[in-house]
Order: structure tokens, then sequence, then C-alpha cells
């Protein structure tokens, strides 16, 4: 088995990265509809603004439903490998290969708008889990889906844009980040 060097892992976790939060924050302006594609089906851990969110359909639906059009300006990410080996490595992959089966936590930071271009801005931050899609083999998939996500745009209005939230049952199994 190719053991992928620290640099390729840190090239593979940076440009993933990079280029998960450029298509997840541009599918919550433009591409609402596509939104659910960005989350593992397996069981996922969702929190957005204190609520915890069942799914992503259920983000999916925030979005499409319940909030005004978005912008986002992202103003900083940064990743962390979590796990080197996630899910597992396979014997006969390139070392290039296995630097994509891995696990990282990444940070995002910036401003977001909700309304027209002229809407106040307000500050967001959040927090991914990302894991490798290993759950299609299609051509142009994503390459990273969400297994956890803390999402904090605390600025809105609570009571101008109340979530609705599907129930939502810990079964002590779940980490819920705050």
């Amino acid at each position: 088995m190719a053991t992928p060097k620290d640099d390729m892992l840190t090239k593979v976790s940076t440009e993933g990265a990079t280029d998960f939060v450029q298509l997840y924050h541009s599918a919550l302006s433009s591409n609402k509809s596509s939104i659910a594609s960005f989350y593992s089906s397996a069981i996922t851990n969702i929190l957005f603004n204190g609520n915890v969110i069942a799914d992503g359909a259920a983000v999916e639906d925030i979005f499409t439903n319940q909030l005004p059009t978005t912008r986002h300006d992202i103003q900083s990410v940064d990743c962390q490998i979590i796990n080197k080996a996630y899910p597992t490595t396979k014997p006969g992959n390139t070392a290039r290969e296995n630097a994509k089966n891995i696990s990282m936590l990444v940070t995002v930071s910036g401003s977001v708008q909700y309304g027209g271009k002229d809407s106040p801005q307000h500050g967001f931050s959040e927090t991914f889990v990302l894991i490798p899609n290993t759950e299609s083999k299609e051509k142009n998939r994503k390459d990273w889906l969400i297994q956890t996500q803390s999402d904090d745009e605390s600025p809105i209005e609570k009571s101008h844009h109340k979530l609705k939230t599907r129930p939502s049952i810990s079964d002590g199994k779940h980490l819920y980040i705050a």
C-alpha cells in the first residue's frame, strides 16, 4: 500500500476544503436544490443556529423555503486532517488515491447577506467534518460530503427568521457541537 507523504496530504486537504467551501456556498445562494447532495447519507450531525437539523434535506428546505436569498462572502477557511486513513486505505491504491481517503475538520468564517445586495451583512462561522464521498461512482461527483456541521449565523433576528425544524431526538451516539 502506498502511503501518502505529509505534503501530499496537505495539498489534498487544502484543495479539497477550498473547493468544497466554494461549491457549497455557491449552492446556498444560487443552486439551492442541490444542497442536500452535499451531505452524507449516513448519520449526520447538523446544528444550525442552535437548532438540531435532521439531515441535508432539512438544510435544503431551510435555504429553499424559509430564508430569503443569501449571499456569503468567505473571509477565512482552515482545515485540519482528522483521520489519515478514512474509512480505510485500499491495497494497490497509489499514494495520491490514498491521500483522498481522509476526514478533515474545516472551519469557515465570513459575512452573509439575507435579501438583496443592499441588505446588511452579518458575520457567520461554520465548522464541518468532511469525509470522502464513497457513496457515488459518478464522474462529476463531489469528492467530499458533510458528516457533521455546526453553523452559527447568530446575528439573524431569531424572531424574524424562526427556523422550522423537524423534531430530533439524540440517541446518545451523536455529538452536537455548540
